[in-house]
C-alpha cells in the first residue's frame, strides 16, 4: 500500500526516527514517516505494533500467574513446616523441641538464635531425648546461648553417650582425656573412644590408638572388656563417673 504525504501529496516517503518526545500513543501504535520532497513529518497507524504489545502483555500475565501458582504450592507448606514444631514443642513434644532447637541453632526457616536453640534443647533433654541431651551438653560446653558450664556439659554429654550416641561417646572421651568438667582419666577416655570408633567415628579411632602407649596392659585389657560388654548390652550399664556433682543449672 503506497503512502502519500498529507501535506504535498508526494509519494516519496521514508521512515523517520522515533524520539522520546513523540508520545506514548505514537510510540506504541504508529510508524513515524517523513516526506522526501517537503520534509513534512507525520504518522501512520502500524497494526503490527498493537499485536506485538498484546502478545507481550499476555506473556507477562502468564509468567506472573505461573509464579503465583508456584508460590501457592510451596509457601503454605513451608510455613506450616516452620510453625508446626513451635506448636508441638510448646505442647511438650520432645522431638519437636529438638527439631526447633536445631532450626534456631542453624537459622533454618527462622532467625538464628543460640539462646532460643539452647532453651528448646534443654526442655527436650530433660524429657530424655538423647540427641537433645547431646546438643544441650555442647551448648553448655561452648557457652552458646547459655553460661558456659563444663561440669554440667559433662553430665549431659555423658547421658547421651551412655545411650549409645556415637558423637557423644567421642566427645565424652575428649572430656576424660583433657579433664574438662571432670578429672583426667585416660583409661575411661580410651573406653569411650573405643565405643565411638566401633560405630564408625573415624576421629575416635585415631584418638583411641593415640592413647594405647599411655596405658598399662592391664588398663587396656580392662577397658576393652568393658567396651565389649557395653556393646553387647541393649542398655549400657551405669559407668562410675568421675564428674563432680552438677551445678543447679543442669537438672537431670
Amino acid at each position: 500500500m503506497s503512502r502519500t504525504c498529507p501535506h504535498c501529496g508526494s509519494t516519496q516517503i521514508r521512515t523517520a526516527r522515533l524520539h522520546a518526545h513523540d508520545g506514548v500513543r505514537h510510540i506504541l501504535f504508529d510508524t513515524p514517516l517523513r516526506c522526501r520532497d517537503c520534509r513534512h513529518h507525520f504518522w501512520t497507524f502500524n497494526p503490527v505494533k498493537p499485536t506485538l504489545l498484546l502478545l507481550a502483555v499476555a506473556a507477562l500475565v502468564g509468567i506472573t500467574a505461573w509464579f503465583a501458582l508456584e508460590l501457592s504450592d510451596i509457601t503454605p507448606s513451608h510455613r506450616a513446616d516452620v510453625s508446626l514444631p513451635h506448636d508441638r514443642a510448646a505442647a511438650g513434644d520432645a522431638n519437636a523441641q529438638l527439631k526447633l532447637g536445631l532450626r534456631y541453632a542453624e537459622g533454618n526457616g527462622v532467625i538464628q538464635n543460640d539462646k532460643e536453640a539452647t532453651k528448646w534443647f534443654a526442655l527436650a533433654a530433660n524429657q530424655g531425648q538423647t540427641d537433645a541431651q547431646y546438643h544441650y551438653g555442647l551448648a553448655l560446653l561452648h557457652g552458646r546461648g547459655v553460661v558456659q558450664d563444663y561440669r554440667a556439659a559433662f553430665r549431659w554429654i555423658e547421658k547421651a553417650a551412655r545411650r549409645g550416641y556415637p558423637k557423644a561417646q567421642y566427645d565424652l572421651g575428649e572430656l576424660y582425656r583433657y579433664g574438662t568438667g571432670t578429672a583426667v582419666d585416660k583409661p575411661r577416655a580410651y573406653l569411650w573412644f573405643n565405643l565411638a570408633a566401633a560405630q564408625g567415628v573415624e576421629a575416635a579411632a585415631k584418638a583411641r590408638d593415640s592413647l594405647v602407649w599411655q596405658l598399662d596392659p592391664e588398663q587396656l585389657t580392662a577397658m576393652q572388656e568393658e567396651a565389649q560388654r557395653m556393646s553387647l548390652t541393649p542398655t549400657a550399664p551405669a559407668i562410675p563417673s568421675t564428674a563432680a556433682p552438677s551445678t543447679p543449672a543442669a537438672k537431670p
